[in-house]
């Protein structure tokens, strides 16, 4: 039950989960597991860049993965949206208050981090 409190909110956010099943009682950590390899294959990219149902593609994530769903999906007419090794980008301009914008950058790229100490 605890890693279900935590991973699908770590990998959903594209971070990396790193899970220790118990020595005694290893079965729902391996079943995890299992399922997480099977949901991550490349046949689900790929079906869903070839899907003629799915119009429009919007990926954020690694640059390797990002350049095989933008020309794997292009390729088959759709719009992509492929943001690659992204890291909260966003557009500072010339007029902007400098103080407000840099608390929003620091608030969008750690408003939800939780710090233990």
């Amino acid at each position: 039950m605890i890693p279900l409190w935590m991973f699908p909110v770590a990998v959903t956010c594209g971070n990396t989960f790193v899970l220790k099943p118990s020595e005694k009682d290893p079965g729902a950590s391996m079943m995890l597991a299992e399922l997480a390899m099977e949901a991550g294959t490349n046949d689900i990219v790929n079906a869903i860049c070839d899907d003629e149902d799915i119009k429009a593609i919007s990926f954020v994530g690694s640059n390797t993965a990002g350049m095989h769903i933008y020309s794997r999906a292009s390729a088959k007419g759709k719009r992509v949206h492929s943001n690659m090794g992204p890291k909260n980008h966003g557009i500072v301009m010339p007029d902007a208050n400098i103080d407000a914008t840099l608390n929003a950058l620091v608030a969008a790229g750690f408003g939800a981090a939780e710090f233990f100490y």
